[in-house]
């Protein structure tokens, strides 16, 4: 169902961004010990544009996140409101963040070496297609030329494979160190930020392929109504704190890994 713009939700969802720009780098500078005056040997943005892409991904992942919190807690009912300006603006996050890879990160990423049928730039590139396809889709002009029933499937297959182009393209860049880091360790003892978004977009993905198994029982091909019966409910909500609690302690797991 269309949801009418809003510049409050906006301006919400725009603050949620900012806390989470913020938190990342001040992260990333407390680990690297700078942001901006990189050593000479980096981009002066290298910093700065991976705190954005971890941002957007964070954002997207919430956006994915918002239904099974709506479902399973009528005490936040609202964040359904937020779900439209949330994806938005995560999405142009990561429109910034290709620019910004594209553009100002010569040292990291020369255009001369930019080889765009790899894994991991396609999966990126086609990512931010299916991001800026979304959000044109998302005015109720192209709605009422696109049918509710089409722009619904539309949005919610896009936002899957958005999450899953995401998935491919961050670890085809960064797996294998990560994997390293946590089964070898490295200079540095605190988890790379990397690491700490990607076990939240796991757990994001995890839920979801959770309910569409269990408590939708059709693998998320078709549109299922929000409302469930209670015992399904309770099911679905069980699962969401005991898996969330599971993702708490992992996060334990890694920060005391090598410290």
């Amino acid at each position: 169902m269309h949801k009418p713009s809003s510049l409050r939700d906006y301006m919400i969802s725009i603050l949620i961004a900012a806390v989470l720009l913020v938190l990342f780098g001040s992260y990333l500078f407390v680990r690297r010990g700078y942001l901006f005056d990189a050593p000479p040997m980096v981009d002066a943005l290298y910093v700065p544009n991976k705190v954005i892409a971890l941002a957007a991904i964070a954002m997207l992942s919430l956006t994915f996140l918002i239904g099974p919190i709506v479902r399973y807690f009528d005490l936040l009912d609202n964040w359904l409101n937020y779900r439209k300006e949330i994806g938005i603006v995560g999405g142009l996050l990561a429109l910034l963040h290709v620019i910004v890879s594209y553009s100002f990160l010569p040292l990291k990423f020369p255009q001369s070496e930019f080889d765009m049928l790899s894994w991991e730039f396609s999966a990126g590139i086609v990512g931010t297609l299916l991001l800026i396809l979304l959000f044109i889709i998302s005015f109720k002009k192209a709605i009422d030329c696109l049918g509710g029933k089409c722009w619904w499937f539309l949005q919610r297959r896009g936002l899957r494979l958005v999450i899953l182009f995401v998935l491919v393209h961050v670890y085809v860049m960064k797996g294998s160190g990560w994997i390293k880091w946590v089964t070898q360790g490295g200079s540095n003892p605190m988890p790379g930020l990397g690491i700490l978004v990607m076990v939240f977009v796991i757990w994001v993905v995890v839920v979801r392929l959770y309910e569409s198994i269990f408590i939708f029982k059709n693998f998320g091909l078709s549109t299922k109504e929000i409302s469930m019966d209670a015992t399904l409910k309770t099911h679905g909500r069980i699962f969401f704190i005991g898996s969330f609690l599971a993702l708490i302690a992992f996060y334990f797991f890694i920060f005391t890994r090598w410290t």
